[in-house]
């Protein structure tokens, strides 16, 4: 925006203004400064950790703007929100009331579960606040099976970097506990809830059972680990419980991962694949990942591996990911003898 002023002469010049150096983030923090302290408050709620770092930096930052900053920021803002729509501000709320009027609570919340989207849980939310190192604190505080539950709610990036600041004797008795957790009682999450706020859980707790955790937590959580770790992870686990350890890591390595092939290291499977696996297994494949391997073959045997998919029947789910497994039980062997290399995903084989 430049602003007009009058010069010595009387003329009217353009100028441009300092507004036009202000980032999103100080209009941001100029509206936040505008607004009464509950009113922010009630918007800094709604922000992620690193959002109310970063809009607390910038509101110190504009303590000293002028008034003509102000009415830019308000202009700019007015600008971004004029054609916004407010049918979805608190709708999941306005929603959830309708149904529970109309249903009942019981039988509004069985319908509700088949569609609506999956909040986040609160403690995720309060798990978020707190460093890393306190989490350790707690989790070794904690018995075993609280722990795993506050694993599962963390993302797989902070449950890798807590796993790190464990006693290596801790570590893999935590991947499987988080592998192994069935429903929690809502009276547990009350618990833990109550624990990561300090305060004491609701006498009365009616919150239904919770399914957290599993093997494909665990597999995530090891997949974010160095590739040292992670196999010397897995191989702990093969010494409790082959077949939870063998679950995990197939969750490792899925079929889609071969994206983070290269071309080259592609083309070396799929000729170590008979094309009766190779055509059940593309077919449930995204196409992205079709048309990489498609790219990595001659233009003969591409054109034959198509042929052979469009006359093939359809084919049972079952048989198409049991050939995706067999063409990832290919890819491990290759992986771990050097033949090819993988990042990204997976890159614990690596």
């Amino acid at each position: 925006m430049a602003d007009a002023q009058e010069n010595e002469d009387g003329e009217v010049a353009e100028q441009a203004g300092p507004l036009e150096l202000m980032t999103g983030r100080q209009t941001a923090a100029i509206l936040m400064l505008l607004f009464n302290d509950e009113e922010a408050a009630q918007i800094l709620e709604r922000l992620e950790p690193h959002e109310v770092e970063a809009l607390g930096e910038a509101m110190f930052s504009v303590a000293n703007v002028d008034a003509t900053q102000i009415d830019g920021s308000l202009d700019r803002f007015l600008t971004l929100t004029m054609n916004q729509s407010m049918l979805a501000y608190k709708s999941d709320e306005k929603v959830s009331r309708v149904f529970r009027r109309a249903l009942g609570t019981s039988r509004a919340e069985t319908i509700m579960n088949r569609f609506a989207p999956k909040r986040p849980s609160n403690i995720a939310e309060l798990l978020k606040w707190i460093p890393a190192k306190d989490l350790v604190e707690l989790i070794a505080n904690e018995p075993p099976q609280i722990s795993a539950v506050l694993m599962s709610f963390l993302t797989p990036e902070a449950a890798a970097e807590i796993i790190q600041l464990l006693p290596p004797e801790s570590q893999a008795d935590l991947i499987y506990r988080v592998a192994t957790l069935g429903p929690v009682s809502g009276k547990a999450l009350a618990h833990i809830h109550g624990l990561l706020e300090n305060t004491s859980p609701p006498e009365a707790e009616s919150a239904p059972p919770m399914q957290v955790g599993g093997v494909l937590d665990s597999a995530t959580i090891i997949n974010n680990l160095s590739k040292e770790r992670g196999r010397a992870l897995l191989k702990d686990l093969m010494k409790r419980d082959k077949i939870t350890a063998k679950l995990i890591e197939d969750e490792m390595f899925v079929f889609a991962d071969l994206m983070n092939l290269s071309k080259k290291d592609i083309g070396s499977l799929v000729r170590k694949v008979d094309s009766s696996i190779l055509v059940p297994a593309l077919r449930g494949a995204p196409s992205e990942l079709t048309a990489k391997i498609f790219g990595a073959m001659s233009k003969r045997a591409a054109e034959t591996i198509q042929d052979d998919m469009a006359e093939a029947p359809p084919q049972p789910m079952d048989a198409v990911i049991a050939a995706q497994k067999a063409i990832i039980g290919v890819a491990k062997v290759m992986l771990d003898n050097g033949e090819i290399n993988m990042a990204g995903a997976g890159a614990d084989y690596v």
